[in-house]
């Protein structure tokens, strides 16, 4: 009787195995190997196109590369055709046809060789199965890498490894120095030795950060030559630059030493001096920030443009924080409203100290008086334009008394700022610069109403107050609708996928303009993601409670969009002045 044979109620569906590839191919190959393409030759038979490399890598419990490697080798004996990478496409050829033929291993060649690695290996309590022998053996066959070179790689794996070495740990080791072109015995130990010189050194680098989870593997070794070698720093401007980092990762370090190259600092001295200082800033930066009431979560961006600048230009810390301070009073609560004052401060001279002191003075005082004026005539916003021409009155040679009789004549105004400059500027052409001298006031009620004549108004004057009324009620309308808008889309641009789904939905327009003249073949695949987004867009609008419409202005006039006139250029007639 056949040691093995089907039973009667063995089922019809089977896979055809051809006997040449069990006599001839079975017994030379690696177990995997066989597993890979009895499986594969399953899948040609009983499987439909859908089935790929991930879903057998998933069946197999491996990954897809070791799949393409097992495929590869058959390929190497005529067994399959690999037809395509992407996607990995495979054609399984006759046995029979096959010219290829299973490398004979001289296992006596290796007698030693196996000797001696199982030595190596027992001292850290692991075995060589009967299977990673023929692994290790298949491996030096078809490589150029001497049996001594290898023993010396595993070697030092298990001493880095210790118990917990393993043969792949130990092949891509192997593979690694294979590919920079290393195989013999001498050039494998000049290498390693160069690891093991730089073991010390990365030793304190981990000890500086206080890393000592764990011990340095292939990837810090190579950063470390990087840092060396590639970029010129000597080992006490590595340990300078990890001290500073204390709790870093090497992956933070190797970004700082990349910025320490670019600024040209490499020495332990010019790290310290420089890292120390970037530390400082740092801090600088957070307490600008909560000055400002600006959220700062990494201050390296703001450093590079702003911080760094303002201290180049001469500014203590003091007097930054004092203008940032100043800043987020007056309505410019971030780092560019910021920047811009810093800028104009500069060009007009004012750096010091004392300079920055006296200017704030003038400032907060003018801020006390629009604090005035705000009792007086309610509606004024603390802007630094308004603030500007509170400066502007008193270099009119206006008192505070005069400026005061401005905003209380101002209050009834819907928009009093643009009344109080029309005031003031009728006093200054009257030169009338005390309150004793002033007439009886305009009355406004935000109508185009005729004031009362006065001893420094005239018909001209009043005729521009009719314009300016009117240009302000439409003004007003828009300020409001846009201002609307804005709070709706600012709530909008909180959700972080809809800002997203915003800029592609900008890019994309771009995009379909140049696939419509230049690549049609594009534009269906483009505008079925532009729905899509669009699609998305709008649920996310849904869920925040807001409609479309509302992100975009809307005026109370649909005739003349609040403007005051028709497109062919005639007055719209829904001017309202006392509503």
């Amino acid at each position: 009787m056949a040691f093995c044979s089907l039973s009667k109620d063995f089922d019809s569906a089977y896979t055809i195995v051809e006997n040449k590839f069990i006599t001839k191919y079975l017994p030379e190959a690696d177990d995997f190997a066989v597993k890979v393409y009895l499986y594969g030759l399953y899948l040609c038979q009983n499987t439909d196109a859908e089935f790929g490399v991930r879903s057998m890598a998933e069946v197999l419990k491996t990954t897809e590369e070791k799949i393409k490697q097992a495929f590869a080798f058959w390929e190497d004996y005529d067994l399959v055709a690999v037809l395509a990478q992407d996607p990995f496409t495979v054609q399984y050829l006759p046995v029979r046809s096959a010219v290829g033929k299973p490398k004979k291993i001289r296992y006596e060649q290796y007698a030693d060789f196996n000797k001696e690695l199982q030595r190596k290996m027992q001292k850290v309590g692991k075995f060589v199965s009967a299977g990673d022998y023929v692994k290790y053996m298949q491996f030096l066959e078809e490589t150029s890498m001497q049996q001594q070179a290898f023993l010396l790689i595993a070697e030092y794996c298990i001493n880095k490894q210790g118990e917990t070495v393993s043969p792949s740990y130990i092949f891509n080791k192997a593979k690694k120095l294979l590919r920079n072109g290393l195989s013999t015995y001498e050039q494998v130990e000049r290498e390693l030795s160069n690891y093991n010189a730089h073991e010390k050194d990365l030793t304190a680098v981990f000890a500086a950060m206080s890393i000592y989870q764990r011990t340095p593997d292939e990837t810090d070794y190579a950063l470390y030559g990087k840092w060396t070698e590639t970029l010129g720093f000597a080992k006490d401007g590595v340990i300078a630059a990890a001290k500073k980092l204390k709790r870093g990762t090497m992956n933070a370090l190797d970004l700082t030493l990349d910025e320490l190259r670019e600024k040209g600092k490499l020495t332990a001295q010019e790290i310290e001096n420089y890292l120390t200082d970037r530390d400082s800033l740092a801090n600088l930066t957070f307490r600008i920030g909560r000055k400002l009431g600006a959220k700062v979560q990494n201050p390296a961006p703001f450093i590079d443009e702003y911080t760094e600048k303002w201290y180049n230009y001469g500014f203590d810390e003091a007097s930054l924080l004092d203008l940032a301070l100043y800043c987020m009073k007056t309505e410019r609560g971030d780092f560019d409203a910021m920047n811009t004052l810093i800028g104009q401060l500069f060009s007009d001279g004012i750096v010091s100290r004392d300079g920055v002191k006296e200017f704030l003075k003038e400032k907060n005082d003018e801020l006390k008086l629009f604090g005035k004026m705000q009792e007086v005539c309610g509606g004024l916003r603390k802007t630094a334009a308004n603030l500007a021409l509170v400066k502007t009155w008193r270099e009119w040679k206006f008192n505070d008394a005069m400026i005061l009789e401005a905003a209380k004549q101002s209050a009834a105004s819907r928009n009093p700022i643009p009344y109080m400059n029309k005031i003031l500027s009728d006093w200054k052409r009257a030169e009338i610069y005390d309150v004793k001298q002033i007439p009886a006031a305009p009355t406004f009620d935000g109508a185009a109403k005729t004031s009362a004549r006065t001893g420094y108004q005239n018909a001209n004057v009043e005729a521009a107050n009719a314009k300016s009324d009117r240009e302000r009620y439409y003004a007003l309308l828009r300020e409001k609708a846009q201002s609307r808008a804005d709070k709706y889309l600012a709530k909008a641009n909180g959700n972080a996928r809809f800002k997203e789904i915003t800029s592609k939905l900008s890019k994309m327009e771009i995009a379909l303009a140049k696939a419509e003249v230049f690549e049609p073949a594009f534009l269906p695949n483009l505008t079925k993601e532009k729905a899509e987004l669009l699609s998305e867009r709008k649920a996310i609008l849904s869920g925040l409670g807001i409609e479309e419409s509302q992100l975009f202005p809307q005026f109370t006039c649909a005739k003349c969009s609040d403007t005051g006139f028709l497109p062919n250029g005639v007055a719209c007639n829904c001017y309202k002045p006392n509503a």
